[in-house]
């Protein structure tokens, strides 16, 4: 792997090649119902690249291992995600199907943003500028940030993805900066704020879609209308089984199926979902 950067005490900013290749075999054995836990020598680490980085002068810019895609590290971005995305383990698999499924000329829109990652692979993908829904504007710097190292270009929407049946303009939701996820689940912990709200066929009404993806903690439960645009092909949603449980689950891929699309792929909870 290609050396990122270098601190003051002349340090690498990047991980053992082993590493990477053991954690994409994890990656590739992981079920729906389960998410990664860190062992103590993924914690020693982490303390490691925490020492790193605050010896540098400015924000590098690193490498992804495995995508041509690149994380500017900036202040919202913290040594633990900074190691994720150095294993290749930061959102691996949607951008394995990004990469697998997203096609030039399409529109991508994205609900939960995070760093911009995701959106802006799908925007180098596309070859098209894509548009955002992301309610943490404390992000919106660093997602802004990393389209610009990757020479792609974005709209953010500040605001949750909600049903059309919501009511109200506004929503609490609960922001992780550890781990740059929000979620309207009270037991998830984070730091609770109110959020302007953007409904579901609003949203794709107005910007007429071929590719919607969601990565939205659990919030996809009852998102999605009963009628689909008839424009929008490919549906890759992150759905998260081990909060929302199997019944949950099952109910939304029903919905989706239910409306003339197939079931193209699933790795670990990432599914993805297209029609001719």
């Amino acid at each position: 792997m290609p050396t990122n950067s270098l601190d003051h005490a002349g340090r690498e900013i990047q991980v053992e090649s082993w590493r990477i290749e053991e954690r994409q075999e994890g990656i590739a054995q992981r079920g729906l119902d389960g998410w990664p836990k860190d062992l103590q020598e993924d914690l020693e680490e982490i303390e490691r690249l925490r020492l790193c980085l605050r010896d540098l002068p400015e924000p590098p810019v690193l490498l992804h291992p495995i995508h041509p895609i690149k994380l500017r590290v900036d202040a919202n971005i913290s040594p633990t995600m900074v190691y994720y995305f150095l294993l290749g383990d930061y959102e691996e698999s949607d951008l394995e199907l990004i990469e697998a499924f997203i096609l030039p000329g399409d529109r991508v829109v994205e609900c939960g943003a995070g760093a911009g990652i995701t959106g802006a692979f799908a925007a180098q993908c596309s070859g098209d500028s894509v548009v955002l829904v992301e309610p943490s504007e404390s992000m919106h710097s660093t997602i802004l940030g990393n389209f610009e190292a990757n020479g792609e270009s974005c709209e953010i929407i500040g605001a949750a993805v909600v049903p059309d049946g919501f009511e109200g303009d506004h929503l609490k939701i609960y922001i992780n900066e550890e781990y740059w996820w929000t979620t309207t689940r009270t037991n998830a912990g984070g730091r609770p704020k109110h959020v302007p709200v953007i409904r579901i066929s609003e949203l794709l009404r107005r910007e007429q879609p071929t590719v919607l993806l969601m990565d939205i903690e659990g919030a996809e439960v009852g998102l999605l209308p009963k009628s689909l645009p008839a424009d929008l092909r490919l549906i890759i949603a992150e759905l998260h089984t081990p909060d929302i449980g199997d019944e949950a689950t099952a109910e939304i891929v029903n919905s989706i199926v239910s409306q003339g699309f197939k079931l193209k792929r699933i790795k670990a909870q990432t599914w993805v979902f297209g029609r001719d």
